[in-house]
C-alpha cells in the first residue's frame, strides 16, 4: 500500500457527517413518507424568506438534526440517488410490516431492506 493510501485511511477525527439535504419537486408527499413510513421525527417546517421554498428537518431516534427535505419543483434527476441507513434488526422487520402495510415495495439486496421513496430516490436499511 502506497504511504498515501495509508494516510486517507486512517480514522478522521475531523470530519463528521452533519445532514442530509435531498430536494423533491413533491415536498408534501415525500414529507409524509419520511415521517410515516421510514419513522423519521419532524423537528421543523419552514418557509425561506425570499424563495418561499419550504423545508422540512427530520430528526432520528436520538433527537439529532439529520436530515432535510426541499421543496424545489426545479429538482431534476429523480431515482438517481441512494439514501442508506441503519436501524436495529428488530426495528428494520417492524419497519419492512409498516412499508408492505403502506403498500410499498421492498426487496432484500445483501442483507438490506430496500424501497423507493416518492421520487424514485432508492433507500437501503441495513440491520445493525
Amino acid at each position: 500500500m502506497r504511504q498515501a493510501e495509508r494516510a486517507l485511511r486512517r480514522p478522521s477525527s475531523a470530519v463528521w457527517l452533519r445532514a442530509v439535504r435531498l430536494r423533491t419537486p413533491r415536498f408534501d408527499e415525500a414529507l409524509a413518507f419520511y415521517v410515516t413510513a421510514l419513522g423519521l421525527t419532524l423537528g421543523a417546517v419552514e418557509v425561506h424568506p425570499l424563495t418561499a421554498r419550504a423545508s422540512a428537518r427530520l430528526l432520528d431516534a436520538e433527537g439529532s438534526d439529520v436530515f432535510e427535505l426541499v421543496d424545489d419543483e426545479t429538482a431534476s434527476a429523480p431515482g438517481h440517488h441512494e439514501l442508506s441507513f441503519a436501524m436495529p434488526r428488530r426495528t428494520v422487520t417492524l419497519l419492512r410490516a409498516r412499508l408492505e402495510g403502506l403498500g410499498v415495495a421492498c426487496t432484500e439486496s445483501n442483507s438490506a431492506l430496500c424501497f423507493h421513496d416518492p421520487d424514485g430516490s432508492r433507500l437501503r436499511v441495513e440491520a445493525l
